[in-house]
């Protein structure tokens, strides 16, 4: 896979705007290569692609950076949130901002073995988790979990002493999703609220995925019973499936959603006035209404959420003046 090296001239910029800008340092931006629609590597034209891929690129080119592109897979970007990944000045991945990991960046800057410091861009999408599960029965049972203790489900009562006989074994099965994610609390209250469906004595198991596409390319032939993910990855591998196979691949699509997701990039410390001129171009990329065209370009035909509509408004925010602002 070649490393993309793209050289900014902005057309509409004066010859010494520009030249002062190309006179920038080359950022490095990491690109994940398994989540459509939003991030990913096309082999048939040697290119990543993806709504978030146009965002973050719109934005450095905004900023005006030149910039390279690396493959960043689902492993690899685990590790970087960790601060034990590439060193690279933007995560260009739907990556959702949470407590815990604004704290990690924290602790990771005050550690004094990370000599970048990470933070979260401004929020740029917001997405629904949500489970799928296969319509065959005989799919996803496990006939001997990894770790029964991460198991969730409805374990059978104590038989009382006058009772004879006991009951059913249990059964296990396999709840898929990508590593580097964590599933376990999910799993954990959609077992509680009774999602699933789990009988008496049965147990979802999680089974972590290299990546998406293995991930659903397993749920589909019949390794899992129930596939975790944000609803438009799942739903963009699912299609990708049933064009590979020629046939489509059944399932039923929790109606309820099991978590609220709300992306956003990591920047670096890596490139000193990076991250300031990145955010700020963000905003500028919503106000300038490219945000907007590249959603209808990657989700052609879908409409926003209301939560997304209400979030791509908030982020347009006013462009002010020297003479209104203080």
């Amino acid at each position: 896979m070649r490393v993309l090296l793209c050289l900014v001239c902005l057309a509409l910029a004066s010859p010494l705007a520009a030249q002062s800008r190309t006179d920038k340092p080359v950022i490095t931006m990491g690109v994940r290569v398994d989540a459509k629609p939003f991030a990913w590597y096309d082999r048939s034209n040697d290119s990543f692609l993806g709504f978030l891929v146009d965002i973050c690129t719109d934005a450095v080119t905004r900023a005006g950076y030149p910039f390279t592109q690396v493959a960043i897979d689902a492993a690899t970007r685990a590790a970087f949130l960790k601060g034990e990944g590439p060193k690279i000045d933007l995560l260009c991945d739907p990556t959702t901002i949470t407590l815990h990991r604004i704290q990690r960046f924290i602790d990771l800057g005050n550690d004094g073995n990370t000599p970048e410091r990470f933070a979260f861009s401004p929020i740029v999408f917001v997405a629904n988790g949500t489970f799928v599960t296969a319509k065959n029965d005989d799919y996803g049972i496990l006939t001997e979990p990894a770790d029964p203790a991460l198991c969730h489900g409805h374990p059978a009562p104590e038989p009382a002493a006058e009772e004879n006989g006991d009951p059913a074994p249990p059964v296990h099965f396999a709840a898929g999703f990508v590593t580097g994610t964590t599933v376990d609390e999910v799993l954990k209250d959609i077992v509680a609220r009774n999602l699933l469906n789990l009988g008496e004595n049965q147990f979802a198991c999680p089974v972590p995925q290299p990546s998406h596409s293995e991930g659903i390319a397993a749920f589909c032939r019949g390794d899992l019973r129930y596939y975790f993910g944000d609803l438009d990855i799942v739903n963009a591998y699912v299609r990708e499936q049933a064009t590979l196979n020629h046939e489509p691949c059944e399932f039923d699509v929790s109606s309820v959603a099991t978590s609220y997701e709300p992306y956003a990039f990591v920047v670096t410390s890596k490139t000193p006035g990076f991250r300031p001129d990145f955010n700020k171009a963000i905003y500028e990329v919503f106000y300038h209404g490219t945000a907007i065209d590249r959603f209808k370009g990657h989700f052609e035909g879908m409409d926003m959420s209301a939560f997304l509509e209400t979030l791509f408004r908030i982020n347009q925010i006013p462009e002010g003046s020297p003479q209104t602002d203080p």
